[in-house]
């Protein structure tokens, strides 16, 4: 019975045992090798933005993917340096003196793996609801922006650093006069085949008889060529020795001891805000891809444990020597495409990777920085998303103007503090909507029971019997607002002896909201003007039943707007109508 439940409790936390056999494993082995040759190239470059060893990029790969396997909740999800954290993980430690960066980073990706692991054994997994896409998406945008700003000084051979775009591009215009030619050359010639693989290679194997899933995915790895390409011509040529290309030099063998890189309270202030940032973005942006390959299996992610595992795989990556990571999109769906069906395939990826880290990396010596920055430059292409930043401005001016706004915040005052911005303003923007809500007088469509907006629609009102439509939850907020609107339709018509609340849309009303209602019945009591509400929830007048409104209430509450009508309008002016017929 104990091993049963044991039994029980292993397959609900990796459901994906069941079944499993010799085929899949060799679906996932497959997809493992391929993941493999695609990251190995990857986490060079983007240890590389990081401003850290390229080696570093190896270790925030290995025993993240591992931990991630463990505690996290997607089939597909591949973790490890991305382009975005490796940006945010550049600016964070900056400010740090230059021999404490690496120590730093990996202090970075611990506070930010306790914050997240915190807000999973939290059950904090809501807190994703809280940013907003459009702010998430004009981030990224601007990220990708400034990652491309910050990799031409590879690109040219130059020194040019700086956190935001005003700084590297004033650094960049200083050193010119130190251009490199074969650099150019070199970083040129990686980047005209990376963006032609990335866009036409595909169209070009499908065209030879390739299947288009194979096609793809070759079309994803042919990088792989350029990196050899140019390692070879590099070390044959002596480019670096004779014409002073910059390469990534000697890249230590094996992989480190997992251990806790030497800390100081001075490093956790400088760094603790920064973890947080960071976590929040990575957790949003990992959330969404973990769930748009979750839609195409129809399976289900659970945030309370994408949270624990994204938080596993950044401590993991603090103590094994790396850097803060994150979901990647561009490795995930190369796994699925490739065939992969479980986490395996990133346990077989990580145990690749670490023989690469103890058998070919003396091979990567004579990589050129410029063939890195290439791989960067290209890969952030498919970051853009100026079409939804331009559609959310179309259909909200609010929100586009929020988006507009992080994405020049990120360039103008650097990737952490862009975020920051970007959610105080949509945060602000949200608050602000629900200061103001929308209250409409309402009238009824002629012979229906159809009531809309009397501003916007020919219906029919009655002077005797006003319904305001409350559009919006009331809470301590916005009540007052409340009280000013029915105050003013109290003085614009003289002879209302009815005033109706129509609460279909709302689902919350709060103690302060309960007391401005109790004020509003009140006034109108003195003016002879009787209080109901129609279509209230059900969860509402419950609560409402706990207060002293209900008992105090001058008017009813209806179940619908049409019962009170039915109820309240006054009868029709026969007067006006003669019973006289003349027959002459």
């Amino acid at each position: 019975m104990a091993e049963s439940k044991k039994s029980s409790k292993i397959l609900t936390q990796w459901p994906w045992l069941s079944g499993y056999s010799g085929s899949v494993f060799t679906d996932d082995f497959i997809a493992a090798i391929i993941v493999t040759v695609l990251v190995v190239p990857q986490c060079l470059a983007y240890a590389l933005l990081a401003g850290l060893p390229p080696v570093v990029g190896i270790y925030a790969s290995v025993f993240p993917m591992v931990a991630y396997a463990l505690f996290g909740s997607s089939q597909h999800l591949q973790v490890g340096p991305t382009a975005v954290i490796s940006l945010m993980t550049a600016a964070a430690i900056a400010v740090l003196p230059e021999g404490t960066r690496i120590a730093g980073a990996a202090i970075l990706a611990l506070l930010t793996g306790v914050m997240v692991m915190v807000m999973g054994l939290l059950r904090g997994g809501f807190v994703m609801n809280f940013v907003s896409r459009s702010v998430v998406t004009a981030y990224i945008t601007g990220a990708a922006f400034l990652i491309i700003i910050s990799q031409i000084k590879h690109i040219l051979g130059i020194q040019a650093d700086g956190t935001t775009a005003l700084e590297i591009i004033s650094n960049l215009t200083k050193d010119l006069s130190n251009i490199n030619p074969v650099t150019i050359l070199v970083g040129a010639i990686c980047f005209l085949y990376f963006w032609a693989a990335n866009k036409y290679f595909a169209f070009i194997f499908f065209k030879l008889g390739m299947k288009s899933k194979w096609a793809r995915l070759l079309a994803r790895l042919s990088p792989i060529l350029a990196i050899i390409g140019s390692i070879a011509v590099t070390y044959f040529l002596g480019l670096s020795q004779k014409h002073g290309l910059n390469i990534v030099g000697e890249i230590p063998k094996g992989l480190p001891l997992l251990t806790f890189p030497p800390m100081s309270l001075e490093l956790v202030k400088l760094l603790w805000l920064p973890a947080l940032i960071l976590g929040t973005v990575a957790f949003v942006d990992g959330m969404s891809t973990a769930q748009t390959l979750a839609a195409r299996t129809r399976s289900r992610i659970d945030a309370d444990r994408e949270l624990l595992g994204l938080g596993a795989s950044n401590f993991i990556a603090g103590l094994s020597g790396g850097y803060p990571v994150n979901g990647s999109m561009s490795r995930s769906t190369v796994g699925y495409s490739a065939g992969g069906k479980t986490p395996v395939v990133s346990l077989l990826t990580a145990l690749l990777l670490a023989l690469a880290a103890m058998f070919l990396t003396p091979y990567l010596k004579y990589l050129p920085k410029s063939t890195l920055a290439a791989l960067i430059m290209v890969a952030c292409f498919s970051l853009f998303d100026f079409k939804s930043m331009w559609q959310t401005f179309k259909y909200s001016r609010g929100d586009g103007v929020t988006a507009l706004a992080t994405f020049l915040s990120v360039l103008v005052f650097g990737v952490q503090w862009g975020v920051l911005i970007g959610v105080i303003l949509a945060m602000t923007l949200h608050i602000q909507k629900t200061l103001r809500p929308n209250v409409a007088l309402v009238g009824r469509f002629a012979g229906t029971e159809h009531y809309r907006d009397a501003s916007r629609f020919n219906v029919e009102t009655f002077d005797e019997v006003k319904t305001l439509r409350i559009d919006e939850s009331l809470y301590y907020a916005n009540a007052r607002y409340l009280e000013d609107k029915v105050a003013r339709i109290v003085r614009e018509s003289p002879r209302m002896t009815d005033l109706i609340l129509m609460c279909a849309a709302v689902n919350r009303i709060d103690a302060s909201a309960v007391a401005s209602l109790e004020t509003i019945n009140n006034r109108l009591k003195s003016a002879n003007i009787r209080l109901h509400f129609s279509e209230l929830h059900t969860t509402v007048k419950d609560r409402l039943n706990r207060s002293d409104l209900v008992n105090n209430l001058t008017g009813q509450i209806f179940f619908t707007q049409q019962e009170a009508m039915e109820e309240l309008e006054p009868d029709p002016d026969w007067s006006q109508f003669s019973d006289h017929v003349d027959i002459h």
